[in-house]
């Protein structure tokens, strides 16, 4: 997948330089089940509790994990299926973040085509990122450089491409500074522990399985991809689905080997999915489909609670979650 495909509309710094906090998305997800012109009110301020600059970004980061969408025409934000799905008063699965599972699922919906955050989606998909520790300041060099090349992408200042490096870093890092310790505990992100970083001037993404990390949600955003990506056929390699640019393996910092173990592990838990191995190469197999297969594991990872919902849709096709800016 090129950056382009992942980010066909790409912006910058539009999270106001806070990362994503514990509540964020609920109440935005409330707020908009309200009124869906929340967002643009005169009271916004009021309506949220938050400052000015705050309200941006609720609603900035509500867009990026696919929670809601927004219509530039009317203004107006509305719900996403899978934000029903988690944040619904009645029928949410996690409506408050308690699962490790719910986390991992938006970390990947973050960088899930269409990414909001391109510059996170070139930094994550860089051929060197987790392979060794590296110099921040090298890093946040190769990300500006890396998304000035894309020509598809109106070039964006180097400043906005920095604040973004930086709220990356913020929001995964592992090192909690004596100034920043009530930030570090309301980042929900870190608890993923997908970054490490000793001192200011280091950084290294974590290879390998994670805590917290099921098989389950690893078979989730396997199958997402799948469906966004627009596989035609009932299978998808597990090469394809570890290593390939845009790929869950980039995103949840996984290798081939660890992402076969965590599809076998799913496959034991749901009958939607199976692991097939031909001549050598294993395959993630669906038979009715990547999007009835996400829905049938997300049932299987929030259990009795998904099962209230009876037969009724979880989560809508990919494509009806496009967000419009």
């Amino acid at each position: 997948m090129r950056p382009d495909e992942a980010a066909p509309v790409p912006s910058f710094s539009r999270h106001e330089t806070f990362h994503l906090r514990y509540g964020w998305l609920k109440k935005g997800y409330d707020a908009i089940v309200k009124d869906p012109h929340v967002f643009t009110r005169d009271d916004a301020t009021v309506r949220l509790g938050v400052g000015k600059n705050m309200v941006r970004s609720i609603r900035f980061w509500g867009l990026a994990a696919k929670v809601y969408s927004a219509d530039k025409k009317t203004k107006t934000a509305r719900p996403t299926e899978m934000g029903r799905a988690l944040f619904d008063d009645a029928d949410g699965m996690d409506p408050y973040l308690e699962r490790p599972d719910t986390l991992w699922i938006l970390h990947w919906l973050v960088f899930a085509p269409p990414c909001l955050l391109p510059a996170w989606w070139v930094l994550v998909n860089d051929a060197l990122a987790g392979s060794v520790v590296v110099a921040t300041d090298d890093m946040r060099r190769r990300v500006r450089d890396a998304v000035g090349s894309v020509d598809a992408w109106r070039r964006p200042s180097p400043r906005s491409v920095d604040k973004d490096f930086d709220v990356f870093v913020h929001t995964y890092s592992s090192r909690r500074g004596r100034d920043m310790v009530e930030d570090y505990l309301d980042c929900p992100f870190r608890n993923l522990h997908v970054l490490r970083q000793g001192t200011r001037d280091e950084m290294r993404f974590v290879q390998g399985p994670k805590p917290g990390l099921s098989p389950l949600a690893a078979a989730f955003a396997c199958l997402d991809f799948a469906d966004r990506s627009g596989a035609a056929g009932r299978t998808a390699s597990v090469h394809r689905l570890a290593m390939e640019a845009g790929s869950p393996g980039r995103a949840l910092r996984l290798d081939e080997a660890d992402m076969a173990d965590l599809l076998a592990g799913a496959a034991d838990e749901c009958d939607a999915i199976v692991v097939r191995n031909v001549n050598g190469a294993q395959s993630l197999a669906f038979g009715d489909g990547a999007a009835a297969a996400r829905e049938e594991v997300l049932r299987a990872i929030y259990g009795r609670r998904a099962r209230r919902k009876g037969r009724k849709r979880i989560v809508a096709p990919a494509t009806l979650e496009v967000e419009a800016a």
